[in-house]
């Protein structure tokens, strides 16, 4: 055996050709990939087995593993699993309802997943949509993206997009304003949906309680802020808030809370032109804030929203509130500062330090 060698050729010849594994599997079994058993099988002038896709034993989810998520060919597909043809690893995705990839898919390494078509996740990105992220076709795709200095962001469209295509990820630097990341997700062409920004929540959204609350959570992970302050002698008081300049999307969440048993409040928060209290710049639009303050009202939409929400920080915050709800303001106060630290060592700002 040859240094480094972890098999003998009868070793292999046994598993391949007597055991009928596959190259995938003896990989597993020596701690490399397929594409390293292959090599060998050529080194050791082993001969290929001839089969077809009716007897190609690869499970659905390592398929589209390889063929999605790691994006190689039909053809090393096959020659991992020991078939002379990517056509027969194509018949096999075709038979297994896999999504086949287009030209432009296949010519690229990035991988890109077609949408799932699912209500549930498309209310939630629309919901991303009209919020922080923004999308436009470039080429045959479309890119999502958005700049943030705040950590929890970033997790934030990784966790909504990554299985659907690479996450990418840089550092964006300017004089005139405080650096921030820039991360984008090149996305499969079934996602021109969220190419343009809702201006209002759609009603089959609107006409469906548990696609309303998807839209919401994805646009409070965006936009909303739980605050938890000190109320009269030694009580905590908590307020939920979505500020926007997006008047109608605040106009038909108000509708809708109210007619799911909510009470919130929409108000003009600062006029078009004042000057951005804690960043760089002035508004643009008029700014607006909906406004919940009933404690019931507000623990309710926790249970509603706390297992949709994808960011980490209002996760945080939702979990803190249930935790301390019956406390005093004089027992929250250490770990409501512990948590305060904790997210401020997420931005960017003190990460750079």
């Amino acid at each position: 055996m040859k240094k480094g060698l972890k098999f003998t050729k009868s070793q292999l010849e046994d598993l391949y050709l007597n055991k009928k594994l596959s190259t995938y599997k003896i990989g597993q079994k020596f701690g490399c990939d397929g594409t390293n058993i292959l090599y060998w099988l050529r080194k050791f002038c082993i001969n290929r087995r001839a089969t077809n896709y009716n007897t190609v034993n690869i499970s659905k989810d390592v398929l589209i593993d390889l063929y999605w998520n790691k994006s190689l060919k039909t053809q090393e597909i096959a020659e991992m699993f020991g078939i002379k043809h990517g056509r027969t690893i194509l018949k096999k995705i075709r038979k297994l309802c896999i999504p086949s990839k287009t030209v432009s898919q296949a010519l690229t390494k990035k991988f890109k997943m077609p949408f799932n078509n699912s209500l549930e996740e498309k209310a939630y990105l629309l919901g991303l949509r009209a919020g922080d992220f923004h999308a436009k076709k470039i080429r045959n795709c479309v890119r999502v993206q958005t700049s943030t200095t705040h950590s929890a962001q970033v997790t934030l469209l990784s966790k909504s997009l990554s299985k659907y295509g690479s996450i990418c990820k840089y550092l964006s630097k300017n004089k005139s304003r405080e650096a921030e990341w820039f991360i984008y997700a090149d996305l499969d062409k079934s996602f021109s949906f969220m190419i343009d920004k809702p201006d209002r929540i759609p009603d089959w959204i609107l006409n469906n309680d548990a696609l309303f609350l998807q839209f919401l959570a994805a646009y409070a992970d965006c936009e909303s802020c739980w605050k938890i302050l000190k109320s009269h002698e030694d009580c905590v008081r908590i307020t939920f808030s979505i500020a926007s300049s997006d008047l109608n999307i605040l106009k038909d969440i108000y509708e809708k809370m109210k007619i799911l048993g909510y009470t919130p409040r929409v108000y003009l928060k600062d006029k078009k032109g004042t000057k951005h209290k804690d960043a760089f710049g002035y508004y643009t639009n008029d700014f607006y804030e909906l406004v919940l303050y009933k404690r019931n009202e507000i623990l309710e939409l926790i249970s509603n929203l706390l297992p949709i929400s994808k960011h980490s920080e209002k996760t945080n915050k939702m979990e803190f509130i249930l935790k301390y709800i019956d406390s005093k303001w004089s027992q929250i106060q250490n770990p409501l500062l512990l948590l305060k630290t904790n997210i401020s060592n997420e931005l960017l700002k003190n990460k750079l330090k």
